[in-house]
């Protein structure tokens, strides 16, 4: 399943608010889990400009990431799993991710998906 998962993400177009970074972890959580976390976030911006000032007002792409894990009834770990959803920081700027088969944590961006070896922020199990 995520593999397919991250096959089907690595070939969709980058969309603000429904295929974004932060849209990534919601998306794997609802194919898992069948709920929504973001589903109050979900399409109600369009731009990078309207993202950030979303993520500004929520506290971060942190505090969004966690509010929604949290209300999806997530359990926080210190080891992540493949599967696992995460925060994780790179050059400064932090993204949801979700944990690859081989151990990166894969990020959706305007450019495609990447994979990046690093320690999360925080992590949950999916």
């Amino acid at each position: 399943m995520l593999e397919k998962f991250l096959a089907d993400l690595a070939r969709a177009d980058f969309a603000w608010g429904e295929n974004d970074c932060a849209m990534t972890v919601a998306n794997w959580w609802m194919l898992k889990r069948g709920i929504d976390p973001a589903a109050d976030l979900r399409g109600t911006y369009g731009t990078e400009q309207e993202c950030r000032a979303v993520v500004a007002r929520e506290g971060g792409v942190l505090a969004v990431v966690e509010r929604c894990a949290v209300r999806a009834g997530a359990q926080m770990v210190d080891d992540p799993l493949p599967g696992d959803i995460g925060v994780i920081s790179v050059h400064g700027q932090d993204f949801g991710a979700v944990m690859g088969g081989r151990g990166r944590w894969m990020v959706k961006s305007a450019h495609g998906l990447a994979g990046y070896r690093c320690d999360a922020i925080m992590a949950w199990r999916t």
